[in-house]
């Protein structure tokens, strides 16, 4: 978070952060509380009171398995509907599903509905019992939820696999930073990296890391979510071999030995053929973390890179028993 000029001076000033409790539905939550100083008063800005009350809206959402933003909205995106029409779907208020979209936490029994809904076969018996469409509107649904139902059949062993190879669990938690995996952006984070900074094996797990971790603490979220482990050499995410034989599989990337000067091999990568050519399902804050990233490790070796690593809490903390790593160190980040 960038240092601000004080309302009470002229000073600049750097933000302070503190364990806090803040009060949301009747419950408390544990933040790590950023505010300001200056002249004897403390104060939050417009930035600061997001990033606080996300940190307790992510666990209230967590502790009750409610769906997040991204799930709400990529649940409607499927079925190719506006939000009203959604909402009229599920009966709910005719702005309610864009104000879920748009982090605005549902109701429980709301929230259940919207998982139900997840389901192509429940939406459809839904579908034919409302009157929120048009004849020609309800044929081009019906059709669509009906591939959806073929598709979700094929999918089944695909996505049991892409949940194996990205080590996480796929319900949003501290350990993935409250972001469910995603490998379809998981690709295109790696190739981008790939093409721009051409790190070794070891440079590329640091910055995967500091990818998803600088993202979590500007935003309250991480990028990819994925899960990182404090390993002997740095924190890495859980199944990084899994990733990379996938990618080379899939023709995404080529994987290359090196012989370094004193005798050792490290692995190195080029692009393969099948390798995304843009950052298209980046979001505009996504592909701003990406390329702070890019332009805080251009130019800095392997050995740099890890020693940079190596001073974060993240992985001091945790290294001896090279446990999974609470995203909540993203808010002692020093590296970047």
């Amino acid at each position: 978070m960038k240092p601000i000029t004080s309302p009470f001076s002229d000073k600049i000033l750097s933000v302070k952060k503190r364990i806090e409790k803040i009060p949301f539905r009747k419950e408390e939550f544990e933040v790590v509380y950023h505010y300001y100083e200056d002249e004897g008063y403390q104060f939050t800005t417009d930035e600061t009171d997001e990033i606080n009350l996300k940190q307790a809206y992510n666990q209230y959402r967590e502790k009750h398995n409610l769906p997040f933003p991204d799930d709400i909205r990529e649940i409607r995106e499927k079925y190719q509907i506006s939000a009203p029409k959604m909402a009229e779907v599920l009966g709910f208020g005719i702005n309610v599903y864009r104000q879920y979209e748009s982090g605005e936490i549902p109701s429980q029994s709301n929230a259940r509905l919207i998982e139900v809904a997840k389901d192509p076969i429940k939406f459809k018996e839904w579908v034919l019992k409302t009157n929120a469409f048009t004849t020609k509107e309800s044929e081009k649904l019906l059709k669509r939820i009906s591939f959806l139902i073929e598709e979700q059949r094929e999918n089944q062993l695909k996505n049991y696999l892409e949940n194996y190879i990205l080590g996480s669990t796929t319900t949003p938690n501290i350990f993935n930073g409250y972001q469910r995996p995603n490998l379809a952006k998981t690709i295109q984070v790696v190739c981008h990296l790939i093409s721009k900074l051409k790190p070794t094996k070891t440079g590329l797990n640091k910055l995967l890391f500091y990818t998803d971790f600088l993202h979590f603490r500007d935003n309250g979220i991480s990028l990819i979510g994925l899960e990182y482990r404090a390993a002997p050499f740095g924190t890495v995410p859980s199944r990084f071999d899994s990733l990379l034989e996938y990618f080379a599989e899939n023709h995404y990337l080529n994987r290359h030995q090196k012989k370094t000067q004193n005798g050792n091999h490290v692995e190195t990568y080029s692009l393969g053929d099948c390798f995304p050519s843009d950052t298209s399902i980046l979001t505009e804050e996504e592909i701003k973390t990406l390329n702070t990233i890019i332009d805080l490790f251009k130019g800095k070796s392997v050995s740099e890179i890890v020693e940079i690593n190596h001073k974060e809490t993240a992985w001091i903390d945790n290294q001896e028993k090279c446990k999974v790593v609470d995203y909540r160190y993203a808010f002692e980040l020093r590296g970047v």
